[in-house]
């Protein structure tokens, strides 16, 4: 019987989520500034209200989208041989990210004192709650485009369900320490 289990992991906004979302409502704030001096300058009442109106429009839904554009969370379920990594944005949007076949992966260890082999990779996966406290990684082999590194945040369980489909030598190297 195949293996299964599940893990929502909730990202962490960093100091460029904020630095965007800011930026996103000093734009807005900017342009509804803008959409009242129109408003007062023009001679017209009918396109004074109309551009008025607009900026008021564009305030609420910047208010409404900018706390939840950020909140994004990461999905992992192991099925069987397979690590899949879904990208939920907003509780809304659903995208597969990543599926990793477990048996393909050389190298998996928790990130301590930058221990990750400072290598080129073909690909990089960035799908953890952030920062590094917590934090694993794997690098594994991709049929299309070669060795990838994944950072992730695996909870016990999950670690445990992708152990009997791990190489020996993946193994001996994290559970054992050999």
């Amino acid at each position: 019987m195949d293996t299964f289990c599940e893990q929502v992991v909730s990202r962490k906004n960093g100091v460029k989520q904020h630095v965007i979302a800011w930026g996103m409502i000093v734009f807005f704030l900017l342009l509804e500034i803008f959409f009242i001096l129109l408003f007062l300058l023009s001679f017209n009442p009918f396109w004074g209200v109309l551009v008025l109106m607009i900026g008021i429009a564009a305030a609420f839904i910047v208010a409404k989208a900018v706390p939840s554009i950020f909140k994004v969370e990461y999905d992992y379920s192991v099925v069987g041989n397979f690590l899949y990594i879904d990208k939920v944005i907003a509780s809304k949007k659903r995208k597969k990210l990543n599926k990793v076949e477990i048996g393909n992966i050389t190298e998996f260890d928790i990130i301590k004192n930058d221990n990750v082999p400072n290598v080129k990779y073909a690909k990089t996966y960035e799908c953890s709650k952030g920062g590094y406290e917590g934090n694993y990684y794997c690098i594994y082999n991709e049929s299309e485009r070669g060795k990838c590194l994944m950072i992730f945040s695996p909870n016990e369980k999950i670690i445990e369900g992708m152990r009997p489909y791990m190489t020996r030598e993946v193994v001996m190297k994290y559970f054992y320490k050999k």
